[in-house]
């Protein structure tokens, strides 16, 4: 081997020498194009899972708002038509006798459309008359129905009333807020329950409390 390279012509020498760096440099550099080629391939790879991804999350995203928004028409809608009540407080309305203590209610329908089959919900059903309303000052104390509904039909700006008899003790001064509940339906046949909250006091005076809340109906059945 040594005597074929120092026989061959410097010429010849240099154009092995070329011949091989051109070689090396051809491996070297198809080496890296494929290490080039993956990485790009990989990457593109990556993109299309990524913008693969992006689309479903897109769509489900579409598909999500359209169902919200779907749901948000038909409330609006459903809202737009269904009665709906505010309590009604007038102090003349309260009547003092001898031991006890008589409030009438009234509720008043100012939604758009009638309410129907109105009646009050009874919270507590093993106490009878007496188990209507929720004490929050006195739990003990038994507040019952003396009069039940004016009526079970109410047109758009009609009132129903109805009355709560307490018992007092002899010089028993009382201020306390009650809750309950009513149930109606409306004219297609939806089945609601709204909830309200007002107070009273019996001290200097006898008077409603400015406090209370008429609750937003809640639809019990379609």
């Amino acid at each position: 081997m040594y005597e074929f390279l120092r026989n061959i012509n410097a010429e010849t020498k240099i154009s092995i020498v070329i011949s091989a760096i051109t070689a090396i440099y051809t491996i070297v550099r198809n080496y890296f194009s494929s290490k080039r080629l993956k990485q790009v391939e990989k990457i593109n790879e990556e993109n299309y899972n990524w913008k693969k991804n992006f689309d479903i999350y897109k769509e489900e995203n579409r598909q999500k708002n359209v169902l919200i928004q779907n749901l948000l028409s038909e409330q609006n809608a459903r809202a737009s038509i269904i009665p709906y009540f505010n309590i009604v407080l007038k102090n003349n309305r309260i009547k003092k006798e001898e031991n006890s203590l008589i409030l009438e209610i009234g509720f008043i329908n100012i939604g758009r459309e009638s309410a129907t089959n109105i009646g009050l919900s009874m919270k507590f059903p093993d106490k009878g008359l007496q188990g209507y309303f929720y004490s929050e000052s006195y739990p003990k104390k038994n507040y019952y129905i003396y009069e039940y509904l004016s009526q079970y039909y109410a047109a758009a700006g009609e009132e129903v009333t109805f009355k709560i008899k307490v018992n007092l003790k002899d010089g028993e001064e009382i201020c306390d807020f009650l809750k309950f509940k009513i149930k109606y339906s409306d004219l297609i046949g939806s089945e609601y329950e709204q909830e309200f909250r007002f107070g009273f006091y019996m001290l200097n005076r006898i008077a409603y409390n400015l406090d209370n809340t008429s609750y937003k109906p809640v639809l019990l059945k379609k």
